[in-house]
């Protein structure tokens, strides 16, 4: 009897009675085929095979599939039946489809979206959504995990972050972040997600406040740098800086001078230091302003 395709109901469908591998609902792989199919519906039918029960269907390939569709309550699903299959060849065509199937990580989803986004920058979401067969949700979470400290990228992808987790992780500012991969690691899912959102409520409200200097870097490290021997040539002629360096920095004898004025040649001197920790709280500050978005994707 050849294949039928059809229009299942989802109640008359049963599990196989082999099965190679057991459905994860909290893969990644799971959680975005479960969306797919409630924003997009079916892209391919699942095999089936008339049920020892008469009138019911048992799966061959496409457990994923069905688990997905009867969790979002679909009334039917669009199935290949086949006849005259035996037991050997369900699980003959279990392996033959988790042999084929590549294992991605959430990253890579994310990096070659962003792939796709850069060589068409006037893309919506909701556009690349629709092109990938995914929910733009889903698209919105992958490419928000880009966001995270390389190091996280990849424990994502090794499985040591569980992906709702660094959802919530990709979320809070970058410079909080290593603060909290730890507790990503360690903590059941919810519970990180319940301290994650603490920590970008109250982030978000020192932003609306103007208080975020709690957030910014404490401790500022100088970089020494030379001046240019234009500049230093400059100040060897016209003398325009020496006695005011002199008194900024306290000195008291010859020795104090030599060594003030290599500080000065070397951006170390105490001017100079402050404007450098000016400069960098400033680049800080408008970097963490901007991680606000963040908080209300």
């Amino acid at each position: 009897m050849e294949d039928q395709a059809a229009n299942v109901p989802t109640d008359l469908i049963r599990e196989p009675r082999t099965v190679l591998r057991l459905v994860n609902r909290d893969s990644v792989e799971y959680l975005e085929m479960r969306d797919s199919i409630r924003a997009h519906g079916f892209w391919n039918s699942i095999s089936v095979r008339p049920a020892k029960q008469s009138g019911k269907y048992e799966i061959i390939d496409g457990l994923y599939r069905f688990t997905c569709a009867r969790e979002i309550g679909l009334a039917t699903v669009p199935c290949i039946i086949k006849h005259n299959v035996t037991d050997d060849d369900v699980l003959a065509a279990q392996i033959q489809a988790n042999a084929i199937r590549p294992e991605t990580t959430p990253v890579q989803f994310a990096r070659q979206m962003k792939r796709i986004l850069t060589r068409r920058p006037e893309m919506t979401f909701d556009e690349l959504a629709q092109l990938l067969k995914k929910s733009p949700s889903w698209v919105s979470q992958q490419l928000g995990l880009l966001n995270l400290l390389k190091d996280a990228q990849k424990m994502v992808d090794r499985g040591e972050i569980p992906v709702h987790s660094a959802y919530m992780l990709a979320k809070i500012p970058i410079r909080l972040q290593r603060d909290y991969v730890d507790q990503a690691c360690v903590l059941p899912t919810s519970e990180f997600r319940a301290l994650a959102a603490g920590v970008i409520k109250q982030f978000a409200e020192a932003v609306k406040q103007g208080k975020i200097e709690a957030f910014l870097q404490r401790r500022f490290d100088p970089v020494p740098h030379l001046r240019s021997l234009k500049e230093i040539h400059s100040e060897l002629e016209n003398q325009e800086n020496g006695a005011l360096l002199v008194i900024a920095e306290n000195c008291q004898t010859a020795l104090d001078g030599f060594y003030a004025g290599l500080r000065w040649a070397m951006h170390l001197d105490r001017q100079s230091i402050q404007e450098q920790e000016q400069k960098a709280r400033g680049k800080a500050r408008t970097k963490l302003e901007s991680e606000v978005r963040h908080v209300d994707s």
